[in-house]
């Protein structure tokens, strides 16, 4: 009996197929999550009204995004402190995943704060302040990465939320690291690699 997915039969119709493990990493998984995000919300919006058990799995799939998008910055950032500095105070790639799996595990208050940390420790600066305390007060309202998952386990008093302005924020947050963090440690990857190639020859 093989696995599930490679068991099931042939599709009719090429529309139907997806390439399993085409998404280049948590990376790729990353804005796949926040795309799913975005395509809940538009389902919530095109919806019947209150369509209100969209809103967590909206959320999650945001979140779980941003998660992923942290994790893969502070690999980035680890991989240039290697790269810059190479001496015995980096992590090693397991070091640094088993760091992540037993220590920072769902937490992204404590994720956004070794990015930081990494990215002073390069001279990028840090995080946007907003962009911070964003991800604080989330993680204040999700500290185990399972309240979204779950029902009554959220952190709040509220009854209600503007869903459109919560899921833009969450957008915002998650631009600001998938597409503005990675991208810089993309470009200081490459300058790093650039110098070293230089100093080789």
């Amino acid at each position: 009996m093989g696995d599930l997915l490679s068991s099931l039969p042939e599709p009719s119709d090429w529309q139907d197929i997806a390439w399993v493990g085409y998404y280049d990493g948590d990376r790729g998984l990353a804005c796949g999550f926040a795309d799913a995000g975005d395509a809940v919300l538009a389902a919530w919006q095109s919806g019947p009204h209150p369509n209100d058990p969209l809103l967590l799995p909206m959320i999650y799939n945001y979140r779980h995004g941003i998660e992923l998008a942290l994790k893969q910055a502070i690999r980035q950032a680890v991989e240039c402190l290697q790269m810059a500095r190479r001496d015995h105070g980096v992590p090693t790639p397991s070091e640094l995943e088993a760091h992540l799996k037993s220590k920072q595990r769902h937490r992204l208050g404590p994720l956004a704060e070794q990015l930081a940390g990494l990215l002073n420790q390069l001279q990028l600066g840090s995080l946007p302040p907003e962009t911070m305390r964003w991800l604080m007060r989330l993680h204040q309202l999700d500290p185990s990465g399972e309240a979204f998952r779950y029902a009554n386990h959220l952190k709040t008093d509220a009854t209600a939320v503007d869903v459109v302005r919560l899921a833009s924020a969450f957008r915002e947050a998650f631009d600001m690291v998938h597409g503005g963090v990675l991208t810089m440690l993309d470009v200081h990857e490459t300058h790093l690699y650039e110098m070293w190639e230089q100093g080789m020859n």
